[in-house]
């Protein structure tokens, strides 16, 4: 199954299930339904990847339990739990599928387990920024919560500077290089760039500043 049927059909049964507004689509597959979303711009790269991520606020309170790893198992995929820190991803041949959550302030990123979805997610850092700003869109017959635009670029760059990997940098620092030609020449995407990025913390302001400063890019403006 091509990859992106493969996800619609995951993010389908998870709105079946009534949990999916409750998750925001993180990474670069926003990037193929922000093209869907806006006509197709060429200045937005087309996702090339084979993980997918799905991110949970650990503030929600789910009413109901609903087993989201037996979902994903009718979806054909398997559990993978990390022989280090537990947390489950799903792989599907060469497709894996994982559930994040916000590390916050502390320093340290674990694992936390949501017990009514009977799944662990990965604990990440900067996590709060698509927590924050994020919108729901109708897609097919589902509706999916994705990071507003702006706040996924300034997500991208942060997160490009702790890459271990070249490779996954300089795929975040093309994704980034291509939300902001999208911007430029549309005040409204502009001025949310700049209000989102007036409303992180200091900390995080400087290191976007860093950011701009190692890869040669400029906020539109």
């Amino acid at each position: 199954m091509e990859k992106f049927e493969l996800l619609y059909s995951v993010l389908s049964s998870l709105h079946k299930a009534g949990v999916l507004t409750d998750c925001v689509l993180i990474g670069s597959w926003c990037q193929d339904f922000y093209r869907q979303l806006w006509g197709n711009p060429f200045q937005i790269p087309a996702a090339r990847t084979t993980d997918a991520d799905l991110l949970l606020s650990k503030q929600l309170k789910f009413k109901n339990s609903v087993d989201i790893a037996a979902i994903m198992e009718q979806n054909g995929f398997k559990i993978q739990r990390s022989s280090t820190t537990d947390a489950m991803r799903f792989i599907h041949e060469d497709f894996k599928f994982e559930f994040l959550a916000d590390a916050g302030a502390k320093p340290d990123e674990n694992v936390f387990f949501f017990k009514n979805l009977r799944i662990s997610a990965q604990e990440l850092h900067f996590m709060s920024i698509p927590l924050k700003y994020n919108f729901v869109v109708p897609f097919r017959d589902i509706s999916l919560r994705l990071p507003e635009p702006e706040a996924f670029a300034l997500h991208k760059l942060i997160v490009s500077q702790y890459r271990k990997k070249r490779e996954k940098k300089e795929k975040d620092i093309e994704a980034v290089r291509g939300m902001f030609l999208f911007f430029k020449d549309k005040p409204h995407h502009v001025r949310r760039l700049h209000q989102i990025l007036g409303e992180l913390p200091k900390g995080w302001q400087k290191k976007i500043t860093d950011a701009l400063r190692k890869t040669g890019l400029e906020l539109p403006q």
